[in-house]
């Protein structure tokens, strides 16, 4: 099957460092090639893979700081002009950029298919709506009913796939401290981890990137938490210290406050045997079995009061789980399905 994967421009394919769509649509094209398909990656100059790739970017638009935030969009519009051009080349397209490639691809010959990575805004609401009859992945049963599910065509959902083998498992590994990892910014809950850090009296280490709109909660609300010996920021970290950050944890903290379309970090964890502590909200009691996989509370007192509760989930019962629902195969088998189907 010739397919086309059309990726965001913000970052490399994989991500040099955070960027959870990129790393999936790494993932996905990888595979896809692994399996015989013949695969197109539009994405940024400095992607790596063994599809063929189509950039009109030298780097990344996040790397590249020549080029302003105001420009970004037209570099992704360009990306779709240079895919529209070479559309007769392929069986489906994949559309993983959002709501700014509709407009090209109702009008193309081949199947296409858009996943819908983040949740639907009130902003561009209308433009989902407009374009409603278009094919749509979700990547969580809580997303998709949270997105319309009345009213956007949702032909399949998906998990999210990780690279499992990337993420080791020793069932003795020594646990010392707990971790948050992901995005630093009020909807990750990064503040309300400091604080069950402390209330529990055990180390924190915190993981991630401060994005620009996230600089003000960051020294307001987590730079004078640093002051105290046992919480540990890190900065931004790469895949292979990402991994043994999981794999040394006691347990992932995840207090979201915000309905998580997914949340790779949480399949990332289980995969190194490490169990999450999360606040329910939305796609959690799925990846998620509380009491067996992690604790699911509802209020960050709960989490406190049974914390104790982690000394008794089996840590091969993380890893069991993460390798059954959320590798990369499982996830690449369910797109490939829903490929041959969509291009009958």
């Amino acid at each position: 099957m010739r397919i086309a994967q059309l990726a965001p421009l913000s970052e490399s394919v994989p991500p040099k460092t955070y960027g959870g769509t990129e790393l999936v649509v790494s993932l996905l094209t990888e595979e896809l090639v692994k399996n015989g398909h013949e695969v197109t990656l539009f994405a940024s100059g400095d992607s790596e893979t063994t599809a063929k790739l189509i950039s009109v970017t030298a780097k990344s638009l996040r790397a590249d700081t020549t080029i302003p935030i105001r420009r970004w969009q037209a570099y992704d519009l360009c990306s779709l002009i240079e895919l529209e051009q070479r559309q007769n080349e392929f069986d489906i397209i994949h559309n993983h950029m959002g709501y700014q490639a509709f407009s090209f691809i109702k009008d193309f010959k081949c199947a296409n298919v858009t996943t819908n990575h983040n949740i639907v805004k009130d902003y561009c609401a209308p433009i989902y709506l407009r374009y409603a009859d278009l094919p749509f992945v979700a990547i969580s049963e809580s997303y998709k009913a949270l997105n319309y599910p009345d009213k956007l065509n949702y032909a399949a959902t998906v998990y999210n796939g990780i690279d499992v083998s990337q993420y080791t498992f020793a069932q003795n590994q020594r646990r010392e401290y707990l971790l948050f990892i992901g995005r630093i910014c009020r909807d990750k809950g990064t503040a309300t981890a400091v604080e069950i850090a402390l209330a529990l009296g055990i180390p924190l280490k915190i993981a991630g990137k401060v994005d620009e709109a996230d600089k003000d909660y960051f020294e307001e609300q987590i730079k004078p938490l640093l002051s105290n010996p046992t919480i540990e920021y890190l900065g931004e970290v790469g895949l292979i210290e990402k991994a043994k950050l999981y794999s040394e944890a006691i347990a992932v903290l995840y207090p979201i406050a915000f309905e998580e379309p997914f949340g790779l970090v949480m399949a990332e964890s289980l995969a190194t045997g490490t169990p999450v502590v999360a606040l329910n909200r939305g796609s959690v009691k799925e990846i998620i079995i509380d009491k067996e996989t992690g604790i699911v509370a509802n209020t960050k007192e709960e989490i406190i009061s049974r914390f104790g509760e982690i000394g008794k989930i089996s840590h091969q019962a993380c890893r069991d789980r993460a390798v059954k629902l959320f590798s990369s195969q499982t996830m690449v088998a369910y797109y490939q399905a829903l490929y041959e189907l969509l291009c009958q």
